[in-house]
């Protein structure tokens, strides 16, 4: 009896922490690099456990998460297990032009904007065995931030000395927003069924939905006499829903060895655009409503996990996911044949994890992926984490680094001698994007 009523208890503590992080996720969204804007990020965070392995989960059984991953490693959960996470984001933006000397000759690059902002994740994921027998089975769900799209850039235009009276110089000329918020979160549904000792096999149905605003604003700060006023806001809210599937298999080669492979298909997502806008000089708003959808690509996973003989327990896992983004579709580029040019991307990721005699496991991951919007540009993240035995369950905590660089045009434009002679106002600024996770999360199992 007592055993039964702290098992109960158990359950209730952790029901309770769930209801608390899906009422703080209801509002969260993770920092999104600019080149990962358009589309989403390629590098959500899901639970701690998970990202201080640099995101692996093809070939590991990772809870209600695998309904995402690969449905098959749900069939490994021979009891019930709740995980539930909750990570700070912090997003540095540094945008740079070059410098030249009076002979036209490349000095250095200068700093044009810098943006620091910081966001919330969260993820929830459960698994329970129905079905035991000659062919068990477990089902499990999963609550992510599939695709966050939150990104934000402020500037302030100032007047520089070469252009006015030095009496005006630094002179706030134009205050410009650039922000885009939300996230298509996926609810994930699966069934994990082992064949045999060594086969498992599983299907996920995957519920995606969310909303992508995107808001544009000058406000005008440096009105002359006789001039128009120049300010104005743009803001386009995009409702997404749409639905798509995950397969996968489950291979254990040798008590040492398993292989995971998965298929996700094709996620088409749709729903109402409305755009609205206001201009400063004409007084006047409009307000427009169309259709709009977006047509992920298909992905495919492979990963193997490799448990050495070894007291206690060391477990490697390094997996590879390729998602063909030429298949990307947008309704507001026709066709299917890559209008806008976007680069496949091969995501590698590499996770271990060592257990030691008092039960803490220390974890390590390394994650190298492309960006679809640039095939020149690619990330690099590391991660580390560590978990703990705490009242029957494990409290984990995770810290990531990621670092991108590459070039992209201005996201408002500069006058052509807005710097003067010693700067040439070239169309692209050279962008780094650096992003720091940190990542707390419970895992409990009864």
């Amino acid at each position: 009896m007592k055993n039964r009523m702290t098992n109960e208890a158990k359950v209730r503590g952790g029901l309770l922490l769930l209801g608390l992080l899906l009422l703080v996720g209801a509002g969260t969204a993770q920092a999104t690099p600019t080149f990962m804007t358009e589309y989403g990020d390629q590098m959500p965070w899901y639970s701690a456990e998970i990202n201080a392995m640099g995101g692996t989960g093809t070939a590991l059984y990772r809870g209600g998460f695998s309904a995402l991953y690969n449905p098959a490693f749900l069939a490994k959960e021979a009891g019930k297990r709740l995980d539930a996470g909750l990570a700070l984001d912090q997003s540095a933006e540094d945008r740079f032009q070059p410098l030249y000397d009076t002979f036209e000759s490349y000095v250095t690059d200068v700093a044009i904007a810098a943006n620091r902002n910081h966001y919330w994740n969260t993820g929830f994921a459960f698994a329970a065995r129905v079905l035991d027998g000659e062919m068990p089975a477990t089902v499990g769900v999963s609550l992510t931030d599939r695709y966050p799209f939150s990104y934000k850039f402020t500037e302030a235009l100032r007047s520089p000395f070469i252009h006015n009276d030095a009496a005006e110089r630094d002179h706030i000329l134009e205050d410009r927003l650039y922000e885009i918020t939300g996230t298509l979160r996926m609810l994930s549904l699966g069934v994990g069924v082992d064949i045999n000792e060594r086969v498992s096999a599983g299907v996920a149905v995957n519920y995606a939905f969310g909303t992508r605003t995107t808001t544009a604003s000058v406000s005008d700060e440096h009105i002359l006499l006789g001039e128009d006023d120049e300010s104005y806001r743009n803001e386009e809210e995009f409702e997404l829903t749409g639905v798509n599937t995950t397969v996968g298999l489950r291979l254990q080669l040798n008590e040492r060895v398993e292989v995971g492979l998965a298929w996700e298909s094709q996620l088409k997502v749709d729903g109402d655009i409305t755009a609205t806008s206001y201009t400063a000089a004409t007084d006047f708003d409009t307000t427009a409503t169309t259709q709009g959808d977006y047509r992920y690509p298909n992905a495919y996973r492979a990963g193997l996990t490799f448990m050495p003989r070894t007291d206690p327990r060391t477990t490697f896992s390094v997996e590879v996911e390729y998602k063909p983004f030429e298949e990307m579709a947008d309704s507001r580029y026709p066709g299917y044949d890559n209008p806008r040019n976007l680069a496949d991307v091969t995501d590698v990721r590499v996770g271990l994890e060592h257990l030691f005699h008092n039960g803490m496991p220390i974890r390590f991951g390394f994650r190298y992926i492309d960006t679809y919007l640039d095939r020149e540009v690619s990330t690099s993240a590391f991660s580390a984490g560590v978990g703990m035995p705490v009242a029957g369950g494990m409290v984990s905590a995770s810290v990531e680094l990621s670092k991108l660089t590459g070039y992209e045009a201005h996201i408002f434009g500069y006058p052509g001698d807005y710097h003067g002679e010693a700067y040439i106002t070239e169309p692209y600024a050279t962008v780094e994007d650096t992003r720091f996770r940190v990542g707390a999360g419970y895992s409990l199992q009864f």
